[in-house]
Parts: structure tokens; C-alpha cells; sequence
């Protein structure tokens, strides 16, 4: 119950506005990340007597160029606390609009030096700005050496901590929107993506690739190049169902869990169960599956614990390394890994 009232306190701290895009002129010493955003916020204030904004009818498309300062620290987003820098924080030094889906996969297409023909598409979670999403990418593509290019799919989350019921209900209408990004994104026949999902985002991906599966707008196992889930915010028994709907798993198909998430704790307390997929450090939810489980409790770095591969210096430096296939690379990892031990 201790925890439960440090989270609440933390996250009502966290409900004045915050996460906004701060644009700023570049710094020669930073570096660049192009994040490529489907947009599917919100574009219209609530309605008279509403707190939440009515979900949007279709997506946008745009790329941001992001910043990131020469005084990043691994794990980091440096926001800015006064004037925007770029010498000392995350900024937006411009953006570029496309006027549909099939402009913007095509420019996604163009614009990739990697020679992998591989898009990483993220999904954020729970309670996540658009601003902080598209930082969030930028930190992790930055951190993990992502040569490929990096996609943000941003759903409408209410971006408040009252809003998790809002941003169930939000992943659900978003399924479609998200499938239609994926499709789009793989129907060049040499081209693949690779997800990466944090938090309620993975259930907004397992659904969606149910709802694949099921309508057959095509193939998971040759198109989905991996599926990376950091802290999955589902419940063990739907996340098994999800799986076992499909053919196939995106190969390889990784989770990284934290016994000790207290973000996890406090939704596993809202549902009447002891814990969430992301905090299930053993095989109990995958059962059978080929599923990787990456045990990331070890370097955790304190706070939430609910980002710990994507924030924590020594789970980057060793996942990085550990796995090229999911981020793009090549190699496997075996079904359950301690980072700890990998990292001796």
C-alpha cells in the first residue's frame, strides 16, 4: 500500500501540463534523430462537461527532426527547464508534413542509409505526451544505435494519470489506425518492420496483430522482423490467448521484465491480480511460446522502475549488444536471460 501511495503521489505531481515540443536552433556538437510520426491525437479540445478530448477520425504524418544534446546521458531525456537549448537539451529543430500514408512510407523508404530495408515502428504507453513520446523515441534510437529508421506510432493518451481507463479505451480504437501504419509500411515487398512497444503500448500491439491475423492484410512471420516489449502492461492470461491466436510470432519476439515495476504493481492492484506480463520475470505467461524473457530487475535504476531497458545505462549498454536482431541485428538470445549475468 506504501508503494501504491508514493506512485499516486508521483503521478498526481505529474499532471500539470507538461511534454511539449520545444523547438530551438541546432547545436553543431548535437545530434540529429529523425522520428517519422503517425499521428492519431486528438485535434479538438474536450467537449463541455468532458475531461477527455474525443479520439480523432484519421492519422496525420510528419517527421521530426529531434536534437539530442552533446550532454546526453545514456537513458535520458533532457528536458528543457527555461529557454530551449540544443547544447543542453532535447529540442525540435524543424518538421516536415506528408499528406498521407502513402507519401510518408515512401519518404520512410527513401530516407533509409541502413541497408537493412527495416522500419522500427514504437507504440508508447500508458499516461505519455505526444511530445514526450517523440522524445522518448529520440532517446532510444540515439542510445541503441538505431541506424534504421524510427517510426512513433502516438495515440491518443490522455496523458494523465486519472486517464488509464481512457487510454485502454483508446488502444482499442487505435488497432485499425495502427494496422493501416504497418501494412503501409511493409507493402513494399523488400521491406520488413521490427515493434518495439512500452508499457499498455504492447497491448495496443498484440491486439493489433490479433486483429492481422485474423483479417490476413498480411503475413507476420515474413513482414514483422521482431517484436520487442519493455514492460508490457498486460494481464498474463489475455496476453497468452493474444499469442496463441497467431500462426506465427514475429521472430524473435522478446520481453523484458522487472519484478519490482511499482508502475505495474499499482495496475495489477487496479485488476485484482498480483502482477502484469511486465513484471512476471519467469515463463509462467508464455508457457510454450517462443518467447525470449529478458529479466532486467538486476540494473534497474530506482523511480518507477518502469522503463528500465529503455533508461538504465547498464540494461542499454548490455541489450544493445545482446540482441542486434530486434533493434536491427542478427542474433538470438536464449528463452530466459539475466542481464546481470550477461553483463559479468
Amino acid at each position: 500500500m506504501r508503494s501504491l501511495l508514493i506512485f499516486l503521489c508521483l503521478s498526481l505531481a505529474a499532471c500539470a501540463p507538461r511534454g511539449t515540443l520545444k523547438y530551438a536552433a541546432p547545436d553543431p556538437r548535437g545530434t540529429v534523430e529523425e522520428i517519422w510520426v503517425a499521428n492519431f491525437r486528438p485535434t479538438q479540445p474536450p467537449a463541455e462537461g468532458q475531461r477527455s478530448p474525443p479520439r480523432p477520425d484519421a492519422l496525420r504524418f510528419r517527421r521530426n527532426d529531434v536534437s539530442v544534446p552533446p550532454t546526453h546521458r545514456t537513458g535520458q531525456v533532457e528536458w528543457p527547464k527555461g529557454a530551449p537549448d540544443a547544447a543542453t537539451d532535447f529540442v525540435t529543430l524543424r518538421t516536415k508534413e506528408y499528406q498521407n500514408i502513402g507519401h510518408f512510407a515512401r519518404q520512410i523508404a527513401r530516407a533509409d542509409q541502413s541497408g537493412t530495408k527495416e522500419t522500427l515502428i514504437f507504440v508508447h504507453g500508458y499516461n505519455v505526451t505526444h511530445g514526450e513520446a517523440v522524445y522518448q523515441l529520440a532517446q532510444v534510437a540515439h542510445d541503441f544505435e538505431i541506424e534504421a529508421p524510427t517510426v512513433l506510432f502516438s495515440w491518443p493518451s490522455a496523458g494523465a494519470t486519472p486517464g488509464y481507463i481512457y487510454d485502454r479505451d483508446s488502444v482499442l480504437i487505435a488497432r485499425d489506425q495502427l494496422e493501416k501504419v504497418i501494412v503501409a509500411l511493409t507493402r513494399d515487398p523488400s521491406r520488413q518492420v521490427i515493434l518495439m512497444g512500452h508499457s499498455m503500448g504492447n497491448l495496443l500491439l498484440m491486439e493489433t496483430l490479433r486483429q492481422i491475423e485474423i483479417s490476413g492484410s498480411l503475413n507476420i512471420a515474413r513482414k514483422i522482423d521482431g517484436l520487442f516489449m519493455v514492460s508490457p502492461d498486460i494481464d498474463g492470461e489475455l496476453f497468452y490467448t493474444q499469442a496463441a491466436r497467431l500462426d506465427a510470432l514475429p521472430d524473435p519476439t522478446i520481453i523484458l521484465a522487472a519484478d519490482q515495476d511499482r508502475a505495474l504493481r499499482v495496475s495489477a492492484f487496479l485488476t485484482g491480480r498480483t502482477n502484469r506480463l511486465g513484471s512476471q520475470t519467469d515463463r509462467s505467461s508464455v508457457r510454450d511460446l517462443p518467447i525470449s524473457v529478458v529479466d532486467v530487475s538486476s540494473v534497474a535504476n530506482g523511480g518507477l522502475d518502469h522503463s528500465v531497458a529503455l533508461t538504465s545505462p547498464a540494461a542499454i549498454a548490455i541489450i544493445r549488444n545482446l540482441n542486434r536482431k530486434t533493434l536491427p541485428g542478427e542474433a538470438k538470445v536464449p528463452p530466459l536471460v539475466d542481464l546481470a549475468t550477461l553483463g559479468q
